[in-house]
């Protein structure tokens, strides 16, 4: 017997990766969706035998079976469920497999929150319900947690690809809304000057084709280097979110690495309001990092 709340909506989303997985849970959730999640192919299996699941938002890379194990599952059952398998590594091979196993979507990781949102709709109208009877309504500005939580799932996926560490950035107007997008390229571009919070403001000024960004806030995996100081006081940012301090990041084997000696350096004097959010999250990123640095 399958449950379901009366007149809800149920999603899936499994993902071994709990960072990533809880960064699409709660953009979700925060949008009146109910979610369940499950930590491999297998426990997500069980979900959908004992649930009615609207949509399952998959994980390509999980262990010890990958997402096309679920999606085998949904195929073989009749069971119509609407699928988006989220990967690295979009290539024209698992595209093909993904049409194969009836794969409505795939996504480059970590997803775009909009793009998320407006394929998870299209997918439950195709079941014959409505999204926006739940409150799930067209809404595409986030909160601040929202916000952080995608910098700390790009930062994770930079450090995992290994192009240059834990460290990303967001920019975004005063409503939320996304306007520019950075990872640090340092090492992998061979250019000093592309730290996180630098490429997202240079996105973020192409996108609002002016270089003034006053009103906009920047959401950083860890505060911003001096670099990134500058750049953002001489944009007009209005506010800084960061995930963790200088000094969590400075600790000294950390200082004896490049990529640290800016990062580490405290900033003396701010005329921009800073404020720590997601702290334990961002940490556990910014950890799992240190240790393959070991």
């Amino acid at each position: 017997m399958k449950y379901a709340r009366s007149g809800s909506i149920l999603i899936l989303v499994a993902d071994d990766d709990e960072t990533m997985r809880s960064f699409v849970a709660g953009i979700l959730e925060s949008h009146g969706f109910q979610v369940l999640q499950a930590v491999s192919s297998g426990a997500a299996i069980r979900v959908i035998e004992d649930h009615d699941i609207d949509v399952a938002i998959i994980a390509h890379r999980m262990k010890p079976n990958d997402g096309f194990e679920i999606a085998k599952h949904v195929v073989v059952n009749g069971l119509g469920i609407g699928m988006v398998m989220v990967t690295g590594d979009p290539s024209t091979d698992l595209l093909l497999q993904a049409g194969q196993y009836e794969i409505g979507q795939v996504m480059r990781s970590p997803v775009d929150p909009d793009r998320l949102l407006q394929t998870v709709r299209r997918m439950i109208r195709a079941r014959g319900k409505n999204p926006d009877a739940i409150g799930a309504g067209l809404s595409t500005n986030y909160s601040p947690e929202e916000l952080m939580r995608r910098v700390i799932a790009l930062a994770s996926q930079n450090a995992k690809a290994k192009l240059g560490g834990p460290f990303a950035a967001i920019v975004t107007d005063s409503k939320g809304h996304i306007l520019g997008e950075g990872v640090n390229g340092v090492q992998m571009r061979c250019d000093p000057t592309a730290h996180a919070e630098v490429l997202a403001i240079r996105h973020a000024a192409e996108r609002h084709n002016s270089p003034r960004l006053e009103d906009c806030v920047i959401y950083c995996s860890s505060e911003p280097t001096m670099l990134g100081q500058a750049l953002i006081i001489s944009t007009g940012i209005s506010r800084v979110y960061y995930g963790i301090s200088h000094e969590e990041a400075g600790t000294p084997r950390l200082k004896e690495l490049d990529i640290m000696k800016e990062i580490a350096r405290p900033i003396k004097q701010r005329s921009v309001p800073h404020e720590q959010l997601c702290r334990e999250e961002a940490m556990a990123v910014f950890k799992a990092w240190q240790e393959t640095k070991a």
